[in-house]
């Protein structure tokens, strides 16, 4: 239990979570709306890579959507006001956003594995209406898992906590089924990415010996290096967090708990982060988002000149190694 006249509410570590998740909606939002505006606009043939994109990009929109809610949880001191029904609602939503957005980015790991390391393997012909099933089950089971989210706080009427951003005082069904989730979700899909890009880059290096294809090579072995990357920096964090937390959670030493909530939201905060960064995933994988990108940011800065798309063929793009790739619109510009 908490010790009586034990608060957690601490203005520096508020303004700076604030601080945070204002600019993870405001870049989050921007960088996600253009990608969906280049798939919309762009993307003619569908492969099953850019529908794994294209299903990353909603969950991070959904996210997106979900974070002026937890900014004015903490300009109002941690105190929720919009009721219970409004809370339940919230953690279902980023628990959604949040694992489905990684769910998509480990199955564009996996794609991309098997399509360098096992090109010959029958699952590398998959349709197209095939990666849509497959995003399908994918969001089933997220929901699946998630749903608990909607009945397990227990809340009264006129409270003003939402429990899922405050300490875990009872180890109850629901609160361990949320734990364990938040802990699978971290887990799971790292082991699984981290494998996968530690094979291909393996793969690739032995094919870096080509001197023709070094240049695209070395462009994807980035790539799955900067997936990694991201999301330990999101995630990995957050998951020792709540790892600490899970620990010394029956302390009876406030300042200890004082610095493991901080600590919990502070990471918490950061695992929204990786809706801003996949942006960069994106311009990695093809050309045309580079080019979108670039004359999104050039209009803002006022400049009147276009700039002419590099690469729009995508040929350029690092999948000329693992898959026959995104195919889109050509523009005149």
């Amino acid at each position: 239990m908490t010790p009586i006249h034990c608060s957690f509410q601490n203005s520096l570590v508020e303004i700076s979570i604030v601080s945070l998740l204002i600019l993870e909606f405001a870049v989050g939002l921007l960088g996600n709306a253009i990608a969906l505006w280049t798939f919309i606009s762009h993307l003619k043939v569908w492969k099953p890579y850019a529908v794994y994109l294209f299903n990353l990009v909603i969950a991070d929109l959904l996210l997106s959507v979900c974070l002026p809610f937890q900014i004015s949880f903490y300009l109002m001191h941690k105190k929720w006001e919009l009721g219970p029904a409004a809370c339940r609602t919230l953690i279902f939503l980023l628990s959604l956003s949040r694992t489905s957005g990684i769910a998509f980015l480990t199955a564009v790991a996996m794609d991309r594995y098997l399509r360098v390391v096992h090109p010959h393997f029958k699952i590398n012909s998959f349709s197209t209406k095939a990666a849509k099933i497959i995003s399908a089950f994918i969001w089933l089971l997220v929901v699946g898992l998630v749903h608990p989210s909607l009945w397990a706080p227990k809340i009264e009427k006129n409270a003003t906590e939402c429990p899922s951003f405050s300490p875990m005082e009872d180890l109850t069904l629901g609160n361990i089924w949320q734990e364990a989730v938040i802990c699978l979700q971290f887990l799971l899909p790292f082991s699984l990415i981290l494998f996968c890009n530690i094979r291909i880059i393996k793969r690739l290096q032995q094919r870096l010996l080509d001197q023709d294809k070094q240049p695209k090579l070395q462009r994807s072995m980035a790539l799955v290096t900067v997936v990694v990357v991201f999301f330990g920096i999101c995630f990995l964090p957050n998951f020792l967090a709540r790892t600490l937390m899970a620990i010394f959670q029956t302390s009876e030493n406030c300042q200890v708990l004082q610095v493991m909530v901080h600590t919990c939201d502070i990471t918490n905060s950061l695992t929204y982060l990786n809706s801003v960064l996949n942006p960069v995933v994106y311009c990695f994988s093809n050309p045309v988002f580079r080019y979108s990108y670039r004359k999104v940011f050039s209009t803002l800065r006022g400049r009147q000149r276009e700039l002419q798309p590099q690469g729009l063929d995508g040929k350029d793009s690092c999948h000329t190694v693992e898959s026959p790739g995104l195919h889109v619109k050509r523009t005149r510009v």
